[in-house]
């Protein structure tokens, strides 16, 4: 049974005959499952707001939870007892189920094996403590987008949400430079790595068992990739049934509690918006958007579209708030990912009051585009052409400033390149069922750049709302296995399906063409415009801002900002890197901000010495 303890901080509500369960609404900050560890006061939390908790305890562990407060709205809160099992889901199952004792029967048949874990459909981690067995067993959801981290240091571990807490319970932190050199070559660390050789995350889709010591079992992936293109269903037919499972989705992701909408200038959060416009009377909808300046191409799309879709709507301007907020941002993302990339950080203080919920339509460009390799049999691409495919796509401009001057030294003669080279090599041998190139490298970009760089991002929303992943649902995914990869080519399926099921929103610009969707592709027609708008930005001088880093960095401010995190005396940064060398780097940054991608080795020199200062 959950301890008493628990039943105080964390009300729970006995539902006959399934034992005690949490009622709807209940939340939590975060988790620590901790294994032969001391007092919890040495163990750092989330954003500095409030104690870890004890809510339950076997021989040798304790569950630690904390409280949500007006910092960390933190995840739902699914717990109960069945039988001899203790259950405890974070996050939301997909779809719905109107009684809790249906859900827990689900995570019942789950752990014990009577359901396979495939049909689990959510943003989620579910844990599982069999009484029996003293075994503790945890559950990712298919694509990872609830994070977890694991450590042990050969005497203690620990299982938890916030990878800070987890190195503090059992990791000896002693830095893992492969992967941090990893981290600077491709903007997200590789594999199930992390900053410390000992502390790693749980990848998606899989199944771990822990015995009462903390000791890892077993390690067992339930979901596996596919792909079989119904080449019975005609092109028409396909766009028929993506309205259909997309519009069921996002019904299911608008039915309860308020609802934040981001609307920009492209097609996912259009999508969107079209996928609610015929089953919602949007009442429980607030819409908003965000630019660099105030008369953004993006906010005057995304208030078109919103006029056209009757929901209340709000833009904003993004300012330089990031150093005021760095603590902020770090707490959320916890340096997996550079800190200038998640500009919604920006605007947690307007999310808050309206939204319980945010819709954050991830991944859609990905699901709906084709990956450079679709004209592309499994005849005409070897194993190494799609590798190299695949290196190209995620080896960052920029990283060389980085290799050059911390990694080398630190490697000890290995090769920065050569590791992530091999580490692609290993990742694309996990998927070679998949007889279709572009979708194997779907794939390997959803078990990778998605579940390390964009499911990162996600928890920068949680100050103000949680998450809600449409295009993470498995009702799409499966979906998406089955369509050949030629209808994604540039993004065609899905103008289709606005074209057709959304016309009105099909009529407003698409801001990577800026044409509409009907006349996108009409290249004479738009030649003049073009023309007219390229004298206009000579005439004026006007620079168009794209990247967030040059509203944070480029204003005096921003220098100082900069210089004091990365080159005050005293900084553990200094370590690796001398000052002298960081200085020149910003004077060659300053003097031609865009020259050699210097802007993407600043933001990640920046975000290693942040967290080296805050967590390393």
């Amino acid at each position: 049974m959950i301890s008493t303890q628990m039943t105080r901080e964390l009300p729970l509500l006995r539902e006959d005959p399934l034992g005690i369960a949490t009622p709807a609404g209940t939340r939590c900050g975060d988790f620590l499952l901790a294994f032969r560890q001391a007092a919890e006061g040495a163990i750092p939390w989330r954003y500095d707001f409030a104690s870890w908790q004890n809510a339950s305890s076997g021989e040798d562990w304790r569950l630690l939870l904390q409280r949500v407060n007006e910092t960390w709205k933190g995840y739902p809160l699914l717990a109960g007892t069945v039988g001899e099992w203790n259950l405890l889901l974070l996050g939301e199952l997909n779809g719905t189920m109107s009684h809790l004792r249906e859900r827990l029967e689900l995570l019942h048949d789950i752990v014990t094996g009577r359901t396979s874990a495939e049909s689990l459909n959510g943003h989620f981690l579910l844990m599982a403590y069999d009484q029996g067995r003293r075994e503790w067993h945890v559950f990712t959801d298919r694509f990872g987008t609830l994070h977890a981290y694991y450590a042990f240091d050969g005497r203690r571990a620990a299982l938890g949400t916030f990878s800070p807490s987890v190195a503090a319970a059992a990791s000896h932190k002693q830095l893992n430079w492969p992967a941090i050199s990893a981290f600077f070559s491709q903007g997200f660390f590789p594999k199930d790595q992390t900053f410390f050789a000992d502390v790693r995350i749980l990848r998606p889709a899989s199944h771990f068992v822990f015995d009462c010591s903390g000791r890892m079992l077993e390690e067992k992936r339930y979901w596996h990739w596919w792909h079989q293109p119904d080449q019975e269903r005609s092109y028409d037919e396909t766009v028929e049934q993506f309205a259909q499972i997309f519009e069921k989705v996002m019904s299911d992701a608008t039915c309860e509690g308020r609802v934040g909408l981001p609307i920009s200038g492209g097609l996912d959060s259009r999508s969107t918006v079209a996928g609610l416009s015929t089953n919602h009377d949007n009442k429980n909808i607030w819409a908003y958007s965000y630019g660099y300046t105030d008369d953004s191409v993006e906010t005057r799309i995304a208030a078109r579209i919103s006029r056209t879709s009757n929901v209340p709507f709000q833009t904003f301007t993004i300012e330089p708030y990031l150093f005021g907020n760095l603590d902020r941002v770090m707490d959320s993302v916890e340096g997996f990912q550079d800190v200038t990339q998640c500009r919604q950080a920006a605007v947690l203080d307007q999310i808050a009051p309206n939204a319980d919920y945010v819709i954050a339509a991830h991944w859609g460009d990905v699901w709906m585009d084709t990956m450079g390799l679709a004209d592309k049999n499994a005849n005409e691409c070897d194993d190494s052409t799609i590798v190299n495919h695949a290196l190209k796509r995620v080896k960052k401009q920029g990283r060389e400033w980085l290799l050059r001057n911390i990694s080398d030294a630190q490697l000890h003669g290995e090769d920065a390149d050569q590791i992530l080279d091999q580490t692609v090599v290993d990742e694309m041998s996990e998927l070679k069922q998949i007889k279709c190139p572009d979708f194997r490298m779907k794939a390997f970009k959803t078990d990778n750049w998605s579940f390390r760089w964009t499911t990162t991002s996600l928890r920068t929303f949680q100050p103000a709302a949680f998450p809600r992943l449409p295009f993470y649902d498995t009702r799409l995914a499966d979906f998406f296995c089955t369509v050949p990869s030629k209808f994604f080519f540039q993004r065609q399926l899905q103008v289709d399906y606005l074209k057709r099921f959304a016309p009105e929103l099909a009529k407003i610009t698409w801001q990577a063409h800026d044409a509409n969707l009907f006349d996108y592709q009409k290249r004479s027609k738009l030649l003049p415009k073009r023309a007219v708008k390229k004298v206009w930005r000579l005439v004026t001088g006007k620079k168009q801002i794209e990247r967030n880093w040059e509203v944070q960095f480029l204003n005096a401010k921003g220098r100082a900002n900069l210089e004091a995190l990365l080159v005050t005396p005293g900084l553990r940064l200094h370590e690796f890197v001398s000052p002298l060398k960081i200085r020149g780097l910003l004077g060659e940054f300053y003097t031609d901000p865009n020259a050699e991608k210097r802007g993407y080795a600043v933001s990640m020199l920046l975000t290693l010495s942040a967290w080296l200062e805050k967590h390393g």
